[in-house]
């Protein structure tokens, strides 16, 4: 499969590592300066997912530069809305809408899913660090483009799990502002997960 991946910070980094033992993967960049990079559209044009990893603030720019080559597509957004509100680090896209629901309106004939947005880079392309297996939920409203999400996150070493219509990525988007607190204020810092606690079964 070939999966483009918008933006070249630390989560796009570690999704491409991820990703590049099972798929084709670039990433789309505005001015590419390596030769595993290439501009957004182009990138948006050649895959057949597509995964949103960049800073909250610059989604206007891309999905104007992704628009006309995503019709049908699956869109990961990878994105979490952060940035200071009265002084504080905190979820600032507005509205009741969630990011992701927001990037669907921007990008009506793709198919939006909320996924690999609630855990930190370092466990993206590891998640054998942590002691047990993290928990990477899928939010969207196509039931095909939310299964590709979850089989990337299988093939990343996560418990891929359906997290529901893309109606609830407003809570993963919560879910991600719990990690990033703990991670820079809380006392496990960026040493942890999310991950299930099942049921036992009856024969045990």
């Amino acid at each position: 499969m070939k999966i483009g991946i918008i933006g070249r910070g630390s989560v796009a980094s570690a999704l491409a590592k991820s990703f590049a033992g099972h798929h084709d993967v670039r990433l789309g960049v505005r001015a590419a300066s390596d030769p595993s990079e290439a501009p957004i559209g182009a990138v948006a044009l050649w895959s057949d997912v597509l995964v949103l990893a960049t800073p909250w603030g610059v989604e206007a720019e891309v999905c104007q530069a992704i628009a006309d080559h995503v019709a049908g597509k699956p869109v990961i957004d990878a994105t979490n809305p952060v940035g200071m509100r009265n002084g504080k680090l905190d979820l600032v896209h507005e509205g009741p809408r969630s990011a992701a629901e927001a990037l669907q309106a921007r990008l009506p004939d793709a198919h939006v899913v909320k996924c690999f947005n609630q855990i930190g880079a370092e466990f993206i392309d590891d998640a054998g660090k942590l002691s047990g297996t993290p928990v990477m939920f899928a939010a969207g409203d196509d039931a095909a483009a939310k299964n590709i999400a979850l089989s990337l996150a299988t093939d990343a070493g996560f418990e891929a799990v359906d997290g529901g219509p893309l109606s609830n990525a407003r809570h993963l988007e919560s879910l991600a502002m719990i990690w990033i607190w703990s991670a820079l204020k809380g006392p496990l810092g960026r040493t942890f997960g999310f991950a299930l606690s099942h049921t036992k079964s009856k024969d045990t």
